[in-house]
């Protein structure tokens, strides 16, 4: 048989043991998500202490006003910059998230801005929070909510100004619940995948289905290839169940359908990658309790370092700069701004969904290759 007859063959295996207990499936799926929205939601966390550089240039009353408005509310910490290059320069450093840069004409007639924020493309988790302070307040004195956001990663320097094209973020919302909702499609997707194939392969293996297997001329790299595309249909399957779950607590997804789209899109390699993980794991592991316990120590720190609870910017830098190498990061942060902005940008979503590819495809040849090399 082909490798993809066999591999096809096995997959219908492992559908039909997922569809005999679909119930307890769907209940194991179900119970974190109502868990974490529901008692993260009583706690009323939120985003707080964003690092903020405010550059005043009309230097009227009405923007000082608007500065002590800003100052007074918890969700961000101001710093008071003379010019914008000052300002630019501490947003590259990293020690700002944020700059606000209040034009001359401020306040603004109705219709027209004299806001301009400039933020940092890997910080937009946050964004969805800055966004409906600074519109809200700046309304008060001039009477529109438009304020222009700018990507500070596509700032060119024209005669030692800062220039850009404005890039509009529109459907933000700056709920934590919809912030959480996120990182919790996210954790449902690693915990699903790395627990649900490699326990699988352990099960076979202490069943004796894997020296079943093996005398039959079926591919030994389907073994391993019908796990992996079950792995990613079961988690479509808990990504609508954790959606229905959100949206019956409450939850949103500003960019509605064609946000499940992406969300999909992303839930499938997460999931892909997180399965070749655990069968790599489950290929070196002989001991049923020790493979939870590794699994474990995999999926926690994944899920945290990735921003799955909290902003990665409210991190140590040390921790900022691993979750550049955990893949859930780039999933999460898609997940977001589907779920909170109501728009995926280009550059983000061609960066996302190719490094969650290329890990995809990395760890499962990994796997494949570990696995052959345990029964050979």
């Amino acid at each position: 048989m082909s490798l993809l007859k066999d591999s096809i063959t096995l997959y219908n295996r492992e559908m039909m043991i997922f569809r005999a207990n679909i119930r307890s499936n769907f209940m194991r799926t179900a119970i974190f998500p109502i868990v974490l929205l529901v008692f993260f939601s009583f706690l009323g966390a939120s985003i707080s202490n964003i690092p903020v550089a405010i550059v005043n240039y009309a230097n009227n009353m009405q923007s000082v006003q608007f500065i002590n408005s800003l100052t007074s509310q918890s969700l961000m910490e101001i710093y008071a910059v003379t010019n914008s290059n000052q300002a630019l320069q501490l947003l590259s450093n990293g020690q700002v998230d944020f700059v606000i840069e209040i034009l001359p004409d401020f306040p603004a007639a109705p219709g027209t801005s004299s806001v301009q924020v400039y933020y940092n493309n890997v910080q937009l988790s946050v964004t969805s929070a800055i966004l409906p302070a600074i519109q809200s307040d700046a309304a008060k004195f001039s009477g529109t909510s438009s304020v222009l956001m700018e990507p500070f990663a596509q700032l060119s320097s024209v005669n030692g100004n800062a220039a850009s094209v404005a890039t509009p973020v529109t459907g933000a919302n700056g709920n934590y619940e919809d912030f959480l909702f996120s990182g919790v499609i996210g954790m449902i997707l690693v915990f699903s995948a790395l627990f649900g194939a490699g326990l699988s392969i352990m099960t076979d293996r202490q069943a004796g289905n894997i020296k079943s297997f093996l005398i039959t001329p079926i591919n030994k790299s389907a073994i391993l290839l019908g796990r992996v595309g079950s792995s990613a249909v079961q988690a479509i399957f808990s990504i609508f169940i954790v959606i229905a779950i959100g949206l019956l607590l409450g939850n949103t997804i500003a960019m509605g359908i064609v946000g499940v789209f992406w969300i999909v899109v992303l839930g499938v390699l997460l999931a892909i990658s997180m399965t070749s993980i655990s069968l790599i794991i489950a290929s070196r592991l002989k001991n049923l309790q020790a493979f939870q316990i590794f699994g474990q120590a995999t999926a926690l720190p994944l899920w945290f370092i990735s921003g799955g609870l909290f902003p990665v910017t409210s991190f140590p830098q040390i921790l900022q700069i691993i979750s550049v190498f955990d893949p859930l990061t780039y999933a999460i942060n898609g997940f977001r701004y589907v779920v909170l902005e109501g728009i995926y940008p280009l550059g983000s979503l061609i960066t996302d969904i190719t490094v969650l590819a290329v890990f995809a495809a990395v760890t499962t040849f990994i796997s494949v290759k570990v696995f052959k090399s345990t029964i050979d």
